[in-house]
């Protein structure tokens, strides 16, 4: 057997025993589309889970002061070696009476149950433990908003960088396709070696560009994946392309501009809160003006013998009902002070939110021209991409004609491929800036199950 069919038969080998590898892998894989991509975005996504873990957390500490309401029940026992037993002295007239106080051994077991009856701060603190609550909800909004938008702007990066790609790949397959065409006229003579080479030239320039997009699909699909929370190395196949978006630029663009209020803004949310909670703050101290009145009972038994043996003793019990009122009357006007504070806190968050509403404002406004402008310039290229096919296929037809040059051919082709890439990158931009406007007005929220 020679060495050729040695090769065939080890190529045909080869062949077989990777079929069912590369069966295995395309069953393997999973075609998502955008959607899809949010949906495993808001569930794994690293930010979200940490937000949801902080809305447990604060629900924890809500119920933990309504705690506070109930009865606690707290029981101590206690075993005590008296050393030297304390000695009394008596006056009887002239007559001096000592008798030693205790026992060499004193043993207590003792059990208190207390429960306050009026505690006007506490009640209050259980509402600030609610808009605490409310507060690690908005956040969690806030970080699924912005996962959302980053999910949205990763996925379009990975459409644009394929499309790209895309048309790259198609104006390397039309260069090289002139190259041949050249190549054939000048071995019969009919082209001079200068287009020969032109035509090369042409199709090498291209290749830089073709790794250098192929780089960018790979890195473009990493950071999708690690921003929807899965690994790198997951088989996916993401579904769709840029001019899919086409349709739909103008009918979003109306939409936006018809809906532009700043009510779901996570921003402006968290500060009303956070405002609330400064409120409520000032009113838990002047609630500390207020009495407190709390309920405590409390029982034991004691022994004192004279041996160690707490279990061979004489244990005496009793028991007690305690009505306890607590009123500050004076604390030096740590209060009035507080108050203060907290009055100069709640003027200091409204300038900040009226400021922060007017930077919002103004970045929505200059959000709604760029997205404006973007679907502007779709048009406009799209119109260059047809007078750009146009004018390829004269330049193509007046190259093998022999009335034109090598050099209005690549022109006319790098015109094509330009207006092609300034297409896509039109539709990206118009994607991108919705996306943006998205999570500044908060409603890029999907609906969830």
């Amino acid at each position: 057997m020679n060495s050729s069919k040695v090769l065939f038969w080890g190529m045909a080998l080869a062949s077989l025993v990777s079929m069912p590898v590369m069966a295995q892998e395309k069953a393997d894989s999973v075609t998502m589309n955008l959607d899809q991509v949010l949906e495993v975005a808001l569930t794994d996504n690293p930010s979200i889970q940490v937000a949801n873990r902080t809305i447990e957390t604060q629900k924890y500490a809500k119920k933990e002061s309504i705690i506070g309401l109930f009865p606690t029940v707290s029981v101590s026992a206690a075993g005590v070696k008296n050393v030297k037993v304390a000695t009394m002295v008596m006056a009887m007239g002239d007559q001096v009476i000592k008798a030693k106080m205790g026992r060499p051994y004193n043993y207590t077991l003792q059990g208190t149950a207390a429960m306050p009856l009026i505690a006007p701060q506490l009640w209050k603190s259980i509402q600030l433990s609610e808009e605490q609550v409310a507060l690690a909800v908005e956040q969690a909004r806030e970080s699924k908003v912005q996962t959302i938008s980053q999910v949205k702007e990763a996925f379009y990066s990975l459409l644009l960088a394929r499309d790209s790609y895309a048309v790259l790949q198609s104006g390397y397959e039309l260069a090289k396709k002139n190259a041949n065409v050249t190549n054939h006229a000048f071995e019969v003579g009919s082209v001079s070696e200068y287009d020969k080479l032109t035509a090369e030239v042409q199709v090498t320039s291209i290749e830089p560009l073709l790794f250098q997009a192929k780089n960018g699909i790979e890195l473009a699909e990493m950071s999708l994946k690690v921003l929807m929370g899965i690994d790198v190395k997951e088989p996916i196949k993401f579904e769709g392309n840029l001019s899919d978006y086409e349709e739909m630029l103008f009918d979003e663009l109306m939409k936006l501009k018809a809906d532009t209020d700043l009510d779901s803004n996570s921003t402006l949310r968290q500060l009303d809160l956070q405002r609330n909670q400064l409120v409520l703050a000032e009113k838990i101290n002047k609630l500390g003006y207020w009495p407190t009145l709390a309920l405590q009972f409390g029982a034991g038994y004691q022994a004192m013998p004279d041996k160690f043996n707490p279990f061979d003793a004489d244990y005496y019990g009793s028991s007690s009902l305690t009505l306890a009122l607590s009123w500050t009357l004076w604390d030096g006007g740590a209060k009035l002070l507080k108050s203060k504070k907290n009055r100069l806190s709640v003027e200091s968050l409204d300038i900040q939110r009226e400021n922060v509403k007017k930077q919002l404002e103004l970045g929505i406004q200059s959000s709604l021209t760029n997205i404006e402008t973007a679907a502007e310039q779709v048009v406009s290229h799209k119109k260059s991409l047809y007078s750009a096919e146009r004018a390829y296929e004269i330049a193509e037809i007046r190259y093998e004609a022999g009335s034109g040059t090598i050099i209005e051919l690549n022109a006319s082709e790098n015109s094509l491929m330009e207006s092609k890439l300034q297409y896509v990158q039109a539709i990206y931009d118009f994607m991108s800036y919705r996306a943006s406007l998205e999570e500044t007005l908060g409603k890029a929220l999907v609906q969830e199950k």
